[in-house]
C-alpha cells in the first residue's frame, strides 16, 4: 500500500500566539513494499510526518493519500478505522501505548477492538510475542514489570496483531543499548523480508 503526501503542512496551536509549523509543503512518496527511515534533528517533525501516515494528525494543508484514501486539509476525515487496520502506529514511548493488566490481554485488545473473536485475538497474541523474540511465559506479566526493550517488542506485537500492511514505528531504537537497537532493527529487517 502506497503513502503519498502532497504539498502537507502542518501547525500545532493554530490560531494562537503559540502556532508553529512543523511540516511545510512536504511531498513525498513511499511506495508499498518497501523500507524506509525518516532522520532528523529533534524537533525537526520526524514524529509529526509519522503520524499522517494513519491519520492521528491531519494536514494543515494538502493532502495524504493513504492507500485507496486521502485525507485532505479542512475535510472531514471519513472513517479512520480502515486506515488504522492497515496502518500500524508503534509510538516512541512504548508504555504510553500499554495499559492493561496483563500482556496477553494489551496485545489481545487492539483485535478484539476491531472485532476479532477472543479466540482469534489470544492467538494472534501467542504468535506475535513469538514473532518479537519474547518467551510465551511473558504474556501472564504486566506490560509495568518488563524492561524498556521488553516493552518496545511487547508494543510491536500489539500492532502485529492487527495484521497491518504497514508498520510505522517512532524512533524504535530510542533508549535501548547498542544490543537492543541491533535486535531490534534485525527484527524489523526479517519482518519485513516476511
Amino acid at each position: 500500500m502506497d503513502i503519498k503526501l502532497q504539498q502537507v503542512s502542518f501547525a500545532y496551536s493554530v490560531g494562537t500566539p503559540f502556532e508553529k509549523y512543523a511540516l511545510f509543503d512536504v511531498d513525498l512518496t513511499i511506495p508499498s513494499k518497501t523500507y524506509h527511515a525518516i532522520i532528523g534533528h529533534t524537533g525537526s517533525g520526524k514524529s509529526t510526518i509519522l503520524q499522517h501516515f494513519n491519520g492521528l494528525l491531519k494536514p494543515s494543508k494538502g493532502v495524504v493519500h493513504i492507500g485507496e484514501r486521502k485525507i485532505e486539509a479542512g475535510k472531514k476525515a471519513k472513517e479512520l478505522k480502515p486506515i488504522r487496520l492497515k496502518v500500524g502506529f508503534v509510538f516512541q514511548f512504548p508504555e504510553h501505548q500499554l495499559f492493561e493488566e496483563t500482556v496477553l490481554k494489551d496485545i489481545m485488545f487492539g483485535p478484539m477492538n476491531f472485532g476479532v473473536s477472543e479466540e482469534e485475538a489470544e492467538r494472534r497474541a501467542r504468535e506475535g510475542i513469538k514473532q518479537v523474540g519474547l518467551p510465551e511465559d511473558v504474556l501472564e506479566k504486566s506490560p509495568f514489570d518488563l524492561s524498556g526493550g521488553q516493552m518496545r517488542r511487547v508494543a510491536i506485537a500489539g500492532v502485529l496483531a492487527m495484521n497491518p500492511e504497514v508498520i510505522v514505528l517512532d524512533e524504535p531504537t530510542a533508549g535501548l543499548d547498542p544490543r537492543g537497537q541491533k535486535e531490534i532493527m534485525d527484527l524489523f529487517y526479517r519482518l519485513h523480508k516476511e
